[in-house]
């Protein structure tokens, strides 16, 4: 049980950092008034680019890490723990659905756009 509870906080830890491109592509697609400036911010705000490449090199990061767990596990390293592996190969299953869930909004609200009549 103990090292349930080690490898959870170790994994929240650790995902705080990586996520937080995740959390604010989320945070922006869940309120587009700040991406034009509606929304109120400490200082300037962040372009959509630099959010999306975030995201991006989050998910990536979750993935790799999740593939290293996955390697260890099955060469036998004593240090990777099965929950672990499971733990991180669910996050970036999760990272990557949801960044793809925003890119199927965007690719949508493009084809909105271009199908308005002039």
């Amino acid at each position: 049980m103990d090292r349930i509870q080690n490898v959870l906080s170790s994994t929240l830890a650790a995902s705080e950092g990586a996520s937080t491109g995740m959390a604010r592509a989320a945070q922006m697609l869940g309120r587009p008034e700040a991406l034009i400036g509606g929304g109120a911010a400490e200082g300037p705000a962040p372009s959509f680019s630099n959010i999306l490449s975030s995201a991006i090199q989050s998910v990536n990061s979750a993935q790799n890490q999740s593939k290293v767990l996955q390697r260890g596990y099955q060469m036998g390293d004593p240090e990777v723990g099965l929950e672990q592996t499971m733990i991180a190969m669910n996050k970036a299953s999760l990272s990557f659905q949801m960044l793809t869930q925003a890119r199927n909004k965007v690719v949508q609200a493009y084809t909105d756009v271009m199908n308005m009549p002039v």
